[in-house]
């Protein structure tokens, strides 16, 4: 987890990943054989104005973030992975694909998708991650229920 921590300090705008509570059961990781991927869900309310403004972030009570981060297991900041695309599923199944939208920092990329919901909606999402192009293509899913500030 210290390497995680190391790069929350360096993310500017991934402070998200600690401005709300996670429960001990939320898992915020999925590994891969030699990469770890940290995701979390916030509000985007959250986002401050300036921050916002900055990465052309659209804010709304009815509008969260996935947040994506690839870091090696071996050490270092998140990556550009070679190929990192997801959807989300609402609870009468109607398919949705995530718009990622690449931050680069320097010493960092990672990735925000927005999702527009109504209050206490269930969404699953699909996230599929290819670390380089020599690893094999992961998907692993992320059930949540959201709720408007």
């Amino acid at each position: 987890m210290k390497s995680f921590e190391k790069i929350i300090r360096t993310l500017g705008i991934a402070i998200f990943f600690w401005a709300f509570n996670v429960s001990a059961q939320d898992n915020i990781s999925y590994e891969l054989d030699e990469h770890i991927v940290y995701y979390n869900v916030f509000n985007s309310t959250l986002i401050p104005a300036n921050v916002a403004s900055q990465h052309n972030l659209i804010r709304g009570k009815d509008r969260v973030y996935i947040n994506i981060a690839v870091v090696k297991k071996s050490g270092g900041y998140g990556f550009a992975p070679y190929s990192l695309k997801g959807t989300y599923r609402n609870l009468m199944a109607q398919k949705f694909d995530l718009e990622l939208i690449e931050i680069k920092e320097a010493t960092a990329t990672y990735y925000l998708a927005p999702i527009r919901f109504n209050n206490e909606d269930i969404f699953h999402l699909d996230i599929t991650v290819q670390a380089t192009q020599d690893s094999p293509e992961k998907t692993f899913t992320i059930t949540k229920k959201l709720y408007r500030d």
